[in-house]
């Protein structure tokens, strides 16, 4: 009796603790989804990156940038002390406090006081600039790289001489001596001279990183380049393992060799290792000097207690919660100096005798060095994982602290990205907007799926990212146009949204004052600052809703075992088709953390996949194959080709004959062709069809799908699931507006449309529910987003068809499209009509109702516009606008090259007839850039996307309404129109450089044609 009811406590507390973690992640402890959705947590809200350029900050900066964030809605910083770059006409700024100064120490201090009386976040980048370094890294603790030379002979003869030393050796700044330590001297007894080297090998070797090339499909770096067998001869080799000999030692320390060589034609080789030379980039006074060896945890703990140890020490700050290190942009490092005995340690063999292979020459075979090159990147990759970034999360995790590097690239990098970003607190990447001038191809600019899939196979709720950075515009970005890139984004899985960049800026560097030379400026130096709060609200709400529950995908690829290796953007896989969502997962995951349960492959954390597929790859590690066996033997379906053999030289004997061995067992008869299928145990592995063929086997279709009568419509979703409501977002990737009819994987229940943007709620009325799917009509407007929520069972009444005029609207596509929505539902229950017509509407019940709408022709505001402008930034008091223009238009210089906002105010009359049984809407026309719109004195909120119409049924009277719109254009022209005055009247003050006079103005203000359109509401 008492083991049960030991038994029964201890199933109770494994419950609670997995609830405890499930609901950690899943986010259901937090408010309610209406509740938070209206107002979103702090959890949800933006942070920024939060630049003190040259270390010129103050204590009145840091309260007053740190007040205005809060005040915004924005709830942390990741404090980074950066050089400001003179990078493409951009100024360098004054400097301030050195680096790590007893004043910076001071000011950083005074930063966390702030932020706790704000209840603000911090995140601390642990050095200046983007790599970790500074002058306190020793050449000895510096990046490094191995290096040789060689020296050909023949024998038998007596070789006494000083070998050549290697050559690009680094000379640290202020030494006569170059910086060089010996690995070993080989003696290689060459076979002939005219192989070939290995294919792509600099990067094989990590001796160059960034020129791996492109793949055909858009997707970024070929990675698969690194697995692609040679197509040179296979038995090709300079020499044979057998024929490398150490002879370090016959050599001193000078160089000086003594040895008596054998009868034949030998490659002498020296080896050692030497610093990159790759110094911190973009710091300020103080934080310069080499990049730290990512390899070496020494390196890791210097960097460490030179900056954090030093801040944090006797000082506990309750806003200090993160430490960060940027994007790896350290090029190639190939060694450090316990390399062969960490490689020895991790491969089963010694390194020595194939460090020729590391010279493009072939030892035993093009396979065998091919091997060893895979051995050798893989160990650089888990040096990295275990030297750098997990000891960065064991010493930030002994303060209290957690960490989100930015540690899966997007740079090419000698990494397994997925196990890097295991360790962060939130899993990290970036993302960069719509340009020309910089990272102009989506997979240049688009590093989030990465994050994303690392946050769902390893249990983490946040997925963040830097971002929307460019380089090149400069205040040229309003919110609209930043919306298309961060709803893609959304997409592919961010739920927190980490501004870049917010920079501070003193008060004697003038109005719009210091900026950085790259990324979205995003302070109160802005014009749209006031009005930045409904843009920020927008994106809590957006990350509110994409942080609860678990992300629903159906398929889980395996990215191999390659290093480096990391995950493109968001796409659509051929074999997969659209309506379907993925993640992708690494060696680590299916080692430690995959298991099967119903036929579905689980991760403890709740995350599920209904198939597994392999890289198109004819090799996989033995353990991974063992793996892949269990599961399929649990019920499993993993799609994929047949493995011909291991990786790597480690065992290699057993290991190939073990994957000989499963994959007969997994793949049977399997030939891709006439044989497609192989059951094993409870599972089966299928090669020949496509993974939607497979899926759809199963019984799983798309999740979503949609359908449109425009050729290239692109409609793009995420699918979020809560044990109460099913989420998806959903977005349109072009700009123009769609009519589309869509289709939800969800089993009964009723449409909710969740704008948040307004964050209403509106139940959607016209819907029908069959096969297990929810069918409804959705109108987008252009690069427009909505929320899909599926909470309750329909109730009430609703309507499955409706047609206007005789041809269906609904379940069937209309002949024609249309640029505004025909018919909408409104919370209260009522539909609202757009175009006139006779519209029939069956009920759930399958009884009729007719409607006829008749829709009055919109009113048009012709009467003159009074405007008001700021005189402090050069513009009338005063003025009238008879018809409407661009202000780049106008005479008046003050409003021709105005920027900030200005102040339109009209009146318009509407009828009884215009009001009854009517919804009025207020369309603004053509508008730069956004704008704040009140009438008769009520606030109608921040209108920034397009197009710019919207309901103001809520604030309009019969007869005479006043109409105020105040509308915010941005810097550029404020900035040309300064450089036809002499400096000391000018009105802005900048570091950019790139506003001459000749720069093309941008149009601004209010163009319209301004109108006002009244639409039936029936039951």
């Amino acid at each position: 009796m008492k083991h049960l009811l030991y038994k029964f406590l201890f199933l109770s507390l494994c419950y609670v603790l997995n609830s405890c973690v499930n609901s950690k992640m899943t986010g259901d402890e937090g408010p309610g989804l209406a509740e938070g959705f209206a107002n979103p947590p702090d959890e949800a809200k933006p942070r920024v990156f939060w630049w003190w350029l040259e270390g010129n900050i103050s204590r009145e900066g840091i309260l007053t940038d740190l007040t205005e964030m809060k005040n915004a809605g924005i709830k942390g910083a990741i404090l980074f002390d950066a050089g400001s770059s003179s990078y493409n006409k951009m100024a360098r700024t004054t400097a301030g406090p050195v680096f790590m100064s007893p004043e910076w120490i001071d000011l950083f201090h005074y930063t966390c006081h702030v932020a706790d009386s704000l209840d603000l976040e911090i995140s601390l980048n642990i050095g200046s600039g983007w790599n970790d370094g500074g002058p306190w890294v020793t050449p000895e603790l510096a990046s490094k790289k191995l290096v040789w030379s060689e020296l050909h002979i023949e024998g038998p003869r007596k070789l006494t001489d000083t070998l050549p030393m290697p050559a690009k050796l680094f000379t640290p700044e202020g030494s006569s001596e170059p910086y060089y330590k010996p690995v070993a001297v080989l003696a290689v007894k060459l076979n002939g001279d005219s192989v070939q080297p290995l294919e792509n090998m600099n990067i094989k070797a990590v001796h160059s990183i960034y020129n791996i090339p492109f793949t055909k499909n858009g997707l970024g770096y070929d990675w698969g380049i690194f697995m692609k067998e040679d197509s040179l001869p296979a038995n090709d080799s300079n020499a044979g393992l057998n024929d490398v000999t150490d002879i370090s030692s016959f050599v001193d320390e000078q160089g000086r060799i003594s040895w008596e060589v054998p009868e034949g034609r030998y490659l002498i080789m020296r080896f050692g290792y030497t610093g990159t030379g790759i110094q911190v980039s973009t710091h300020s006074p103080g934080g310069g000097g080499l990049a730290i060896d990512y390899m070496s945890t020494a390196a890791m703990d210097v960097q460490y207690d030179s900056v954090v140890s030093v801040l944090t020490k006797g000082k506990p700050a309750k806003s200090l919660k993160y430490l960060h290190d940027d994007s790896w942009e350290l090029g190639a490092s190939n060694w450090t100096s316990a390399f062969p005995a960490e490689f020895s340690a991790a491969n089963g063999y010694e390194i020595t005798k194939f460090l020729p292979v590391l010279t493009g020459r072939i030892i035993g075979s093009r396979d065998v060095s091919n091997r060893f090159l895979y051995d050798f990147r893989r160990t650089i990759a888990d040096l990295i994982y275990k030297n750098h970034y997990q000891r960065f999360s064991e010493l930030a995790e002994k303060e209290g602290l957690a960490i989100h590097s930015e540690s899966g690239g997007p740079h090419p990098a000698p990494i397994d990205a997925l196990k890097n970003l295991s360790l962060n607190a939130v899993p990290m990447g970036e993302f960069w907007i719509r340009a020309t001038t910089h990272r102009v191809e989506p997979h240049r600019r688009l590093y989030v799926k990465q994050a994303a899939s690392a946050a769902h196979i390893y249990g983490k709720r946040f997925v963040q990212a830097e971002g929307p950075t460019s380089i090149g515009p400069h205040w040229e970005e309003d919110f609209a146009y930043m919306k298309p890139t961060l709803d893609r984004v959304y997409c592919e899985g961010l739920n927190r949204l980490v501004i870049h960049t917010f920079t501070h800026s003193p008060k004697d560097a003038g109005i719009p004052g210091n900026e950085y030379f790259a990324g979205t400026h995003f302070n109160q130096n802005v014009t749209w600052w006031k009005q930045a709060p409904a843009f920020l609200q927008w994106n809590a709400r957006n990350a509110f809703m994409l942080s609860r529950g678990l992300f629903v995908a159906d398929v889980c690829y395996y990215y191999g075992d390659n290093v480096p290796n990391q995950v493109p953007l968001k796409h659509i896989d051929p074999d997969l088709g659209e309506g379907y969502d993925y993640d992708v997962c690494n060696t680590d995951v299916i080692l430690t953390r995959m298991d099967v349960k119903d036929g579905r492959i689980v991760l403890p954390d709740g995350m599920g996949y209904e198939v597994l597929v392999l890289p198109d790859w004819k090799v996989i590690p033995p353990a991974v194959l063992e793996k892949i066996a269990q599961l399929v033997k649990k019920g499993a379906t993993v799609i994929g080709p047949r493995p011909v053999s291991s990786t790597g030289l480690k065992d290699r004997q057993a290991a190939e004959q073990k994957v000989q061995e499963l994959s007969q067992l997994l793949w049977g008869d399997i030939d891709g062709k006439t044989v497609v299928e192989h059951v094993y145990g409870e599972g089966k592995v299928v090669f020949g069809k496509t993974i939607r063929e497979v899926l759809s086997d199963k019984g799983r279709q798309p999740d979503f799908s949609y359908s449109s009568r425009k050729s290239g419509a692109l409609i793009d979703f995420i699918h979020r699931t809560t044990p109460e409501a099913e989420i998806y977002y959903i977005v349109n990737r072009n700009e123009r507006p769609e009519y589309i009819q869509t289709s939800f994987r969800v089993n009964g229940k009723a449409p909710e449309l969740w704008n948040p943007d307004k964050g209403t709620i509106t139940p959607q009325h016209i819907f029908s529910t069959t096969g297990g799917r929810v069918q409804l009509p959705l109108f987008l407007d252009p690069f427009g987003s909505v929320f899909v929520v599926f909470r309750k069972q329909p109730e009430g009444t609703y309507y499955t068809s409706i047609s206007r005029n005789g041809q269906q609207l609904f379940p069937e596509l209309p002949a024609d499209t249309f640029d505004i929505s025909p018919f909408a539902s409104l919370p209260d229950g009522n539909i609202r009509y757009a175009l006139d017509g006779d519209y029939q509407l069956t009920k759930h019940d399958n009884t009729v109702s007719n409607i006829k709408a008749d829709i009055p022709a919109a009113q048009t505001i012709t009467t003159p516009w009074q405007v008001s402008f700021s005189r402090e930034w050069g513009g009338p008091e005063k003025t009238t606008f008879d018809t409407l223009i661009s202000w780049t238009e106008h005479s008046d210089p003050g409003i021709k090259y105005y920027s900030g906002t200005a102040i339109y105010e009209n009146t318009f009359t509407l009828a009884p007839e215009q009001l009854k049984g009517k919804s009025v809407h207020l369309d603004l026309g053509e508008m730069y850039n956004l704008a704040e719109v009140t009438v008769n004195g009520k606030h109608t909120g921040v209108w920034w996307t397009h197009p710019f119409r919207g309901d103001i049924s809520a604030f309009v009277k019969e007869g005479t309404n006043t109409l105020q719109i105040k509308v915010v254009n941005l810097w550029p022209n404020r900035i040309i129109g300064d450089q036809y005055l002499p400096e000391e009247q000018r009105l802005t003050k900048t570091n950019v450089r790139k506003f001459d006079r000749d720069y093309p103005l941008r149009k601004s203000g209010l163009l319209g044609p301004v109108r006002l359109q009244s639409y039936p509401v029936r039951p």
